[in-house]
């Protein structure tokens, strides 16, 4: 099996169709000494299959992408490499792979003035080393399949305030407009995670480098007023001084 990550899932796997069937080749229709039969070989019996669901949910677990767990609430999360090409052999390892690979790890998304973007940082695994690679963005959810985005139930949402000289240096904007733009952010991503069915776990992250605290209670509200999650920790930092709430 080949070994992607969960960012190339979304890219190179949204539709595969099953294997073709193994069938028996017909003789030539002008051979005497032939019969001319036609009929598909079935494929032997799965031994994952026959499985209970228990233990081919652990063995999917073992074999798909994972996050680590977060050494503090602040930190992003690192993903181990798996494969996802097992979720391709058929329609019952699709069914239950996904929701594992989707509903049980943490996602973390970076909010700033101008777009949200998912945040993808794993450990590039050999046989004596694991190295950290530098993370791969995407846009959220924009680049995810919906129907995966629609599994999502862990997510950790750093917000990135800026002072008025780097929003210029960044995005050519400063002043008020810098947190307003935030708050509109903030405000769509709220839209979308309000979709969803619940969300167990929301860790936000306030990343604030113009030192001023009422506008992380403006900007945060949409998040800490949603009504699906079961879980939410807001840890906030405001010129290098840590505050949780």
């Amino acid at each position: 099996m080949e070994p992607i990550s969960v960012y190339g899932y979304d890219h190179r796997m949204l539709e595969r169709h099953p294997p073709p069937t193994t069938t028996v080749l017909s003789p030539a229709r002008n051979d005497p000494t032939t019969e001319n039969t036609s009929s598909p070989v079935p494929p032997p019996p799965s031994r994952l299959l026959a499985l209970p669901p228990e233990l081919r949910s652990q063995i999917l677990r073992h074999l798909l992408p994972r996050s680590l767990p977060a050494a503090s609430p602040s930190d992003p999360p690192v993903w181990l490499r798996g494969t996802t090409a097992i979720l391709a052999t058929c329609r019952l390892l699709h069914a239950e792979g996904l929701p594992l690979l989707y509903s049980h790890n943490v996602f973390a998304l970076d909010v700033v003035w101008d777009c949200c973007t998912f945040a993808y940082r794993y450990f590039s695994q050999s046989a004596t080393t694991h190295l950290l690679i530098a993370p791969r963005t995407m846009a959220f959810p924009d680049d995810l399949a919906p129907r995966n985005v629609a599994l999502m139930r862990r997510f950790q949402v750093r917000v990135h305030h800026v002072d008025s000289y780097l929003g210029m240096m960044k995005y050519g904007y400063g002043g008020s407009g810098l947190a307003e733009g935030l708050a509109d952010q903030v405000r769509w991503l709220g839209r979308i995670l309000a979709r969803l069915e619940r969300v167990l776990e929301l860790r936000v992250v306030w990343r604030d480098d113009g030192g001023r605290k009422g506008v992380a209670e403006n900007v945060l509200g949409p998040l800490k007023a949603l009504g699906n999650v079961e879980s939410c920790v807001v840890v906030g930092k405001w010129t290098g001084k840590g505050v949780e709430e």
